[in-house]
């Protein structure tokens, strides 16, 4: 599995899809990955295709899918999307 993700880094994407996506379903949606998260927020998820990854409070994190490709651009569009939002941030 690709370890460039922390769970740190997937709480960016988070908080980005949440505060820049729109909300649809009970989901925000950005691009296409979508962040959710159950009542009290001690539980958040991302969401793209096939892939799930579930950020559990103490800093758990677990991550599902079928296909590694799916995978690999789900990643490759988190790192995107925090190197644009950090960009936008510093400037």
């Amino acid at each position: 599995m690709d370890n460039r993700l922390t769970i740190k880094e997937f709480l960016r994407v988070f908080d980005c899809v949440r505060s820049s996506g729109k909300l649809l379903d009970n989901r925000y949606v950005l691009d296409e990955i979508s962040a959710w998260h159950d009542y009290d927020g001690y539980t958040c998820w991302l969401g793209y295709k096939d892939v799930t990854v579930t950020l559990m409070f103490h800093g758990s994190l677990k991550i599902e899918f079928d296909k590694s490709s799916n995978y690999s651009d789900f990643t490759n569009q988190c790192l995107a999307m925090i190197t644009e939002n950090h960009s936008v941030k510093e400037s």
